[in-house]
């Protein structure tokens, strides 16, 4: 590979039950060894496979999502070197950084990119050249290893995604500053960045900035908090679950990934900006922020809810590619058997405490 990068690590090691570690190491060997990117995407399939098989077997959502997170990286990596290869990155300083779900290491079976690019370089519009040439082909590339290409374009290949580190402060400052509507909206992607491949200390250089330059505008928290407040989950009248939300064909359904997963995303952030935290994974970020023993208690309360609906989500997700149907999240609330109801009802409940807490310590009224 041309350039100074170096990889950075795919993560710590994944707590796994017995006899899936050889599973997942032998997916992660076969990225690490494919000559092609053509390999790297037949191999994507296997992960996939993988993916369900220990989904079926009765694997707790906040496993396997880390292992689809970490075998993602492990892909993505090799894909950056395959790439860069055959690209002139001499000269510049660069880190791929993973966003969103990814950033997070909550990635499911179905999802798209979101990704971007920090770099340092003599001739600053010379070297983004270049990084966006390599940066275009690895979106394609990632494409054809099934994330979808972002809808929102907020890809490294996106010249508005690829910038300098004096770039991205400045972007984040005038996201904090202002808390604008697009500020918030690209606060829920942006946020949750983390170093994927290349040189990591940049990316670690910019979270100790944010935490800093977050920490004195605590009007931008709350502005976060009245955001977060708005995605209210579907529960109704007497802890009832709503049919809401969504009609799709004949049936009423929720989106257990925006109404029942994203508001403890979005708490857990700001929960984690307002302390400083260095954690993306919400459920490290909710744990990280509790200090006191009620804090603790409610903590270990929402990550249990979240994971609840997270394997709820994943079990959509297989039932989807079993059905030969585009995969979604979209549960119908009546076909679930009771039992299944009333854990997602508890859930989501959770959920809405999460929320409450935000709206007392910031002061919002609901």
């Amino acid at each position: 590979m041309h350039g100074s990068a170096t990889e950075a690590p795919a993560g710590e090691s994944v707590r796994i039950y017995r006899g899936t570690r050889d599973r997942v190491q032998a997916i992660a060997d076969a990225f690490i060894e494919a000559p092609a990117v053509s390999v790297v995407a037949a191999r994507a399939a296997d992960a996939r496979e993988l993916g369900f098989t220990l989904l079926a077997e009765g694997m707790a959502a906040v496993h396997l999502t880390r292992i689809v997170a970490e075998l993602n990286d492990v892909m993505t990596q090799r894909l950056l070197r395959l790439i860069a290869q055959r690209h002139d990155l001499d000269g510049i300083r660069w880190c791929w950084m993973a966003l969103g779900s990814e950033g997070r290491l909550e990635q499911t079976l179905h999802t798209d990119q979101d990704n971007a690019l920090i770099f340092e370089a003599e001739d600053i519009e010379e070297a983004r050249a270049r990084l966006l040439r390599f940066a275009r082909e690895t979106n394609q590339a990632l494409a054809r290893c099934g994330f979808r290409l972002c809808p929102g374009d907020i890809m490294a290949g996106n010249p508005r995604w690829c910038l300098t580190a004096a770039e991205w402060r400045e972007r984040f400052g005038q996201w904090v500053d202002t808390g604008d509507p697009e500020a918030l909206l690209h606060g829920a992607i942006f946020f949750d960045f983390r170093a994927l491949h290349g040189e990591t200390r940049m990316v670690d250089a910019l979270r100790d900035w944010l935490s800093e330059h977050v920490a004195e505008k605590p009007l931008f928290l709350r502005q976060m908090s009245e955001n977060a407040l708005r995605n209210r989950p579907p529960v109704g009248l007497f802890g009832a679950l709503s049919p809401l939300a969504r009609l799709v064909g004949r049936q009423r359904r929720f989106d257990v990934k925006l109404h029942g997963v994203s508001p403890f995303s979005d708490v857990a952030r700001v929960l984690a900006l307002s302390r400083g935290l260095s954690a993306t994974n919400s459920s490290e970020r909710l744990l990280g922020w509790a200090r006191r023993p009620h804090e603790q208690r409610q903590a270990e309360s929402w990550t249990r809810a979240l994971a609840a609906l997270q394997t709820y989500r994943l079990h959509r997700q297989m039932a989807c590619a079993r059905d030969g149907e585009p995969m979604d999240n979209h549960i119908d609330p009546r076909a679930l058997p009771d039992f299944d109801r009333a854990v997602v009802r508890a859930a989501l409940r959770e959920a809405r405490e999460a929320q409450r807490h935000l709206a007392i310590a910031y002061q919002i009224q609901r």
